[in-house]
């Protein structure tokens, strides 16, 4: 388990991405920083769903982004969107070839992976 918190002015700027734009998908860094993903295609890391309200106040927002980044260690990157009145969080990681991408989606029971390249979802 990674005990090492993410630094707090990156949670920040996903907080307000979430409500500035709708959502965000960012690589972790060696360092614990936080890099915004522009390439490759989002595969979530598993088959659970998780969310919190829409709402939901800073400090829980970013204690989920630090417990979810624990719990899926093999994760290099973390996805959030807002649908309704719900911010559904996602472990992910971000595969560069689209066959293995929708392989590793299909396995994982995934309606669909994000290519982040073209800003769309491939529906599998």
């Amino acid at each position: 388990m990674n005990e090492t918190a993410l630094v707090t002015s990156d949670l920040i700027d996903l907080y307000d991405a979430v409500f500035a734009h709708g959502g965000f998908t960012v690589r972790f860094n060696a360092d614990e920083t936080l890099t915004p993903a522009a390439s490759g295609f989002a595969v979530s890391a598993t088959d659970e769903q998780w969310s919190v309200p829409s709402a939901v106040p800073f400090a829980d927002f970013a204690a989920a982004i630090e417990r979810l980044h624990a719990l899926y260690p093999t994760a290099n990157a973390m996805g959030g969107w807002v649908d309704g009145q719900r911010l559904y969080l996602d472990p992910v990681e971000i595969i560069d070839d689209l066959a293995k991408a929708e392989f590793l989606g299909r396995l994982r029971n995934q309606i669909a992976i994000y290519d982040l390249s073209a800003s769309e979802e491939i529906r599998l």
